[in-house]
């Protein structure tokens, strides 16, 4: 699909690039965001997820300050999901960019704003032009990038707010799911952290800071490199042809925790977000399987040396 105008993007983030021991993911999707061309970035919002507020805010505003267009305000968002259908200024900040135009909406973090939006302000959902998100899994699935990994990844972004999830799935905006098994198929690796390093400021700041995270990586699940998770929402929205999507149906049920805190018996349970072409109910967009000329773009738009005007 060819993109003949920049589509208008929000991008709702928990960005934690720098917190010890945190994802980097959400810094490198942003970056990544603000250098395509394809894209125009509307507005950003944090939200509380893979760090606090307290960290994921000042984080957002530093990345889009480095390397975002001009103009581009950060909006604070949800601290926890019990602020769920609360005011905040990232909803004031996104309903008045819906009222000014559609958007798409890039959520990256938990949904906990996007929820209290749908809450608050149903009269905008015509306006949203589709909801993109990190979220998902087929039945039975478990997210294991490499098979020494100890333990399976959580659906971070919905386990953190299901109520925020339903929220969404109850509304009529048109949904994209950009799970982990879109991105267990992309690796970053030391060498191409080397070849960020001093490619442009944007990509010494990416191996700077993405040198920690790769090392967790490797020393506790010896794995090759990490997987850059929400880089690849962008991705789609950039480049959709060089996504394998299916069309499937989309619900929310309980079962055994395949992520059972050390305190408690393999009984425990939580809640699964789970899609299959198979079953009547909620349609949405489910991305599978990047080509692997992504990451080769991936990494050029992390090494541009400025954000489009």
């Amino acid at each position: 699909m060819s993109v003949t105008r920049p589509i208008p993007v929000w991008i709702d983030t928990d960005t934690a690039i720098g917190v010890p021991g945190s994802d980097v993911d959400d810094g490198l999707a942003l970056i990544q965001a603000f250098h395509s061309p394809e894209l125009r970035v509307r507005g950003v919002s944090a939200v509380f997820g893979n760090a606090p507020l307290a960290q994921t805010f000042p984080l957002a505003r530093d990345v889009t300050e480095r390397f975002g267009p001009g103009g581009v305000v950060v909006a604070r968002g949800a601290a926890s999901a019990d602020e769920l259908g609360r005011d905040s200024d990232a909803v004031r900040a996104l309903a008045a960019a819906l009222e000014q135009a559609p958007l798409t909406i890039l959520a990256i973090g938990p949904l906990t704003n996007v929820g209290s939006l749908l809450r608050l302000r149903a009269d905008l959902a015509p306006r949203i032009e589709r909801l993109v998100m990190v979220a998902a899994r087929r039945p039975g699935q478990r997210f294991l990038s490499v098979e020494s990994q100890p333990t399976p990844f959580p659906d971070l972004n919905f386990e953190c707010d299901p109520g925020a999830m339903h929220q969404v799935l109850d509304s009529n905006v048109d949904l994209v799911f950009a799970p982990w098994e879109v991105s267990s198929h992309v690796w970053l690796t030391a060498e191409d952290l080397d070849r960020l390093d001093g490619a442009s400021e944007s990509g010494s700041y990416i191996a700077q800071h993405s040198r920690a995270w790769l090392e967790i990586w490797q020393k506790s699940m010896g794995a090759p490199g990490f997987n850059p998770f929400d880089s690849l929402a962008v991705a789609w929205l950039t480049h959709p042809e060089l996504i394998e999507t299916l069309d499937v149906r989309v619900w929310i049920e309980d079962g055994p925790s395949d992520t059972p805190s050390a305190s408690e018996a393999q009984t425990e349970t939580k809640p699964y977000l789970l899609v299959t072409p198979e079953r009547q109910g909620r349609r949405a967009l489910y991305c599978h399987r990047p080509d692997p000329a992504i990451k080769a773009i991936l990494l050029s738009r992390l090494a541009a040396p400025h954000a489009p005007a």
